[in-house]
C-alpha cells in the first residue's frame, strides 16, 4: 500500500541508527502527523492551484497572439515584451506546482521513514492518522503537470474561435 493511499498506517520496523536524534515517542509522532498531512493533503492543494493558474495564463496567449496580429497592429518591441512576461509569470507558476508537488511527496516519505524507526512515534502517528480519518478518506491528489510556456494552446470553450486564430 503506497504511503498516500486511503487507510495507510506508518510501521514500525525498527531502529535506524543512521537518522541521528530526531526526537522520540509521542512528541515525534505528532511532528510526523503534522508533516504527513501537509505533504499529503495541503501541498498538493496549493500545487494544483498554482497549475490552474498556469493553465490560465497559458490559455492568454493564443488571444494576445491574435490581437498582436490584426491587421494594422503588429507586434513591436512593447508587444513582445508583454509576450515574454506573459511566458515568464506562466513560467514561474508552472515550477512552482512542480516545486510545490515534490516537496509534499519528499514531508510524506520523510515521515513514514522517520515513523519507521520509533514504535511511540509511529503509534501516535496512527492514532493522529485515525482520529483524522475523514482527512484521508480519498485518494491523494495528484495535481496535474501544468503546460510551459511556447506549449501548443489549450482549447477553452469559452473563448471563441476567432479571438485564438
Amino acid at each position: 500500500m503506497e504511503t498516500t493511499e486511503p487507510g495507510w498506517r506508518p510501521e514500525y520496523r525498527g531502529a535506524d541508527a543512521s537518522v541521528g536524534d530526531v526526537g522520540s515517542g509521542r512528541e515525534l509522532g505528532a511532528h510526523l502527523y503534522y508533516l504527513y498531512r501537509a505533504g499529503r493533503n495541503e501541498l498538493p492543494q496549493i500545487a494544483k492551484t498554482y497549475a490552474d493558474v498556469a493553465v490560465m495564463v497559458h490559455r492568454t496567449a493564443g488571444a494576445m497572439e491574435g490581437q498582436f496580429h490584426l491587421p494594422g497592429r503588429g507586434i513591436g518591441p512593447a508587444q513582445q515584451r508583454l509576450l515574454e512576461l506573459r511566458a515568464e509569470v506562466q513560467g514561474v507558476l508552472r515550477l512552482t506546482s512542480l516545486r510545490m508537488s515534490e516537496v509534499g511527496a519528499a514531508l510524506v516519505t520523510i515521515a513514514d521513514r522517520y515513523a519507521a524507526t520509533d514504535e511511540a512515534a509511529a503509534n501516535e502517528f496512527s492514532r493522529l492518522l485515525g482520529n483524522n480519518a475523514s482527512d484521508y478518506q480519498r485518494p491523494a491528489l495528484a495535481p496535474p503537470d501544468p503546460p510551459a510556456p511556447g506549449d501548443p494552446p489549450l482549447a477553452d470553450p469559452r473563448i471563441p474561435r476567432n479571438v485564438v486564430d
